[in-house]
């Protein structure tokens, strides 16, 4: 949760939320960045707060959990067709997607439900994937999602694998924040975070990233994307 909330500080500083639109409310005021970030967050702070969930015990608390705001997103999606007809700028071509339905009462661990058959039906491991967006619906439940993935016998007895599905490093994890900081406006994260994950990939000029998020009622969905990276320039032979 402090990670999610000093990686959008810093992502608003770097000007690196260049798809952020800024809006005008009815007094003529801008607002150019998400308001929820907090980037004096720290662990004591958060950890004086009280749990929402199975009191006094729980771990989850509002500090750790998406924060409730509103928002929207827009994305334009084009056939390969109409990319070549109109000559279309391309972000990033969606490669395929995988939906998962699991016991509602584990709802949170929906992406490791969705995102292990996508990459088996790519035929890619998880060093084949540059960066990852998983939706913050809770911090908890996005690390319970990463430890799922890299734990053995949860992916054998779960998820139907032969071993564990492998790690997804931090550092190319929500590297820029996620629900926590920025908010989970539900209608419109999905979205979001497939917009942001293709700005991310342009920017570090990279190939490949999975976008996920978790669906309350038992479900979870995975998205592959992937854009065209230039060659590396030859070395110029010596004369």
């Amino acid at each position: 949760a402090v990670d999610s909330h000093l990686r959008l500080h810093q992502a608003q500083l770097n000007n690196d939320l260049s798809e952020v639109e800024p809006i005008f409310d009815a007094n003529g005021n801008v607002y150019e960045l998400d308001d929820g970030v907090r980037p004096d967050s720290t662990l004591e702070k958060l950890a004086k707060l009280r749990p929402v969930f199975d009191k006094p015990y729980g771990l989850v608390t509002a500090g750790n959990s998406a924060q409730i705001t509103d928002g929207a997103a827009a994305l334009v999606l084009a056939s390969e067709s109409a990319v070549k007809k109109y000559k279309l700028p391309v972000m990033a071509r969606i490669v395929d997607t995988e939906w998962a339905a699991l016991d509602p009462a584990e709802m949170g661990l929906g992406p490791a439900y969705s995102i292990a058959p996508l990459l088996a039906s790519a035929k890619l491991k998880p060093n084949a994937i540059d960066y990852w967006e998983i939706n913050e619906a809770f911090a908890g439940q996005v690390l319970a999602v990463v430890a799922a993935l890299n734990d053995a016998e949860y992916c054998k007895s779960r998820l139907g694998l032969k071993s564990a599905f492998g790690d997804i490093p931090h550092d190319r994890l929500n590297i820029h924040g996620g629900g926590v900081s920025l908010g989970h406006p539900v209608g419109a994260s999905g979205a979001r975070i497939v917009l942001h994950l293709a700005k991310v990939l342009e920017a570090n000029n990279v190939k490949r990233g999975v976008a996920s998020l978790c669906i309350g009622g038992g479900q979870g969905g995975a998205m592959l994307l992937e854009r065209e990276t230039p060659a590396p320039a030859k070395r110029r032979a010596k004369s």
